[in-house]
């Protein structure tokens, strides 16, 4: 079965959504996965996410572990959402294929792209997703949100560059400071998403900005004056953030390194928000597994 066929299937058995993206490795190839059977991982973007979550225990009551039931139907709206206010459900069998998905609030969703008040979900959409499902003010977010990312994938490169060391620069802001990193991701992980995935990168970033002056397939140019005039078009968190630390917007080196540092402290905190949340949402017997195949991906190639 084509994936974008089996991601829409696995949503219609479930609450409506507002927003169904598919992403990752179960989405995507990336090198270096050949004989493994990643995840597919889903997003659904919805309106109330108690109410779907109640709604899909009724559906699927499968989806979910005791300690999930018990989380989800008794805690306050804030402790149910987390820190970053999605909660994920992982190792779901449909078929021939094992999900993970998560499910997030339209305004949380929207906020957190246009802000950056948290980024754990913007960081999936600076790489490549599958739209299943959506709506424009939702597809306006994901645009800003790569939009942002960019920017600050070409602050971190120098001004002769490449293609492929942008979107290693993009692909790799998600995981600067990720608790994961450090013991169940693959090492190599941001290389096999630029590698394998390269031609969509391309489809979504065309490198036509006014602040890259040059763009071949062998050298791109990168004006960092014109980049630094449009630093108030970065999003409003990092914008307080940058401010907060008395950054000089006319130094590249200094609006690096607080860019840098504001990345490091946010994933630092909300990745390791998400493996408690993960073991509340999901219950230590699916969580296992999951945990297992990240280690097992970190000393693969």
């Amino acid at each position: 079965m084509e994936k974008r066929e089996a991601i829409s299937k696995f949503a219609l058995k479930r609450p409506e959504s507002v927003g169904v993206y598919g992403y990752g490795s179960g989405v995507f190839k990336q090198s270096n996965t050949e004989g493994s059977k990643p995840l597919t991982d889903v997003i659904f973007i919805v309106p109330d996410i108690r109410k779907w979550h109640l709604e899909n225990m009724q559906m699927n009551s499968g989806d979910y572990s005791i300690i999930g039931r018990i989380h989800l139907s008794r805690k306050n709206i804030a402790k149910l959402k987390g820190k970053n206010h999605i909660t994920y459900f992982s190792e779901i069998r449909d078929g021939e294929y094992t999900f993970k998905y998560g499910v997030i609030e339209v305004e949380d969703f929207k906020r957190g792209l246009n802000t950056w008040d948290n980024i754990f979900t913007a960081g999936r959409f600076h790489k490549p997703v599958m739209e299943i499902s959506s709506r424009d003010d939702i597809r306006e977010a994901i645009d800003y949100n790569k939009d942002c990312a960019l920017m600050i994938a070409c602050l971190f490169c120098d001004s002769n560059t490449t293609k492929e060391e942008i979107y290693r620069k993009l692909c790799g802001l998600s995981y600067m400071g990720d608790a994961r990193m450090a013991i169940a991701e693959n090492p190599h992980k941001v290389e096999n998403i630029v590698e394998g995935s390269f031609d969509k990168l391309s489809d979504m970033y065309p490198l036509d900005e006014d602040y890259i002056l040059e763009c071949t397939d062998d050298k791109v140019v990168i004006s960092h004056d014109k980049l630094l005039s449009r630093l108030y078009e970065l999003p409003e968190r990092l914008l307080e953030f940058l401010e907060d630390m008395g950054t000089d917007f006319n130094d590249l080196d200094l609006v690096r390194i607080n860019i840098h540092e504001y990345l490091i402290s946010r994933n630092k905190v909300e990745s390791k928000a998400q493996i408690m949340q993960g073991v509340k949402t999901n219950g230590i017997i699916r969580s296992i597994p999951y945990a297992f195949a990240k280690v097992k991906k970190r000393f693969s190639k």
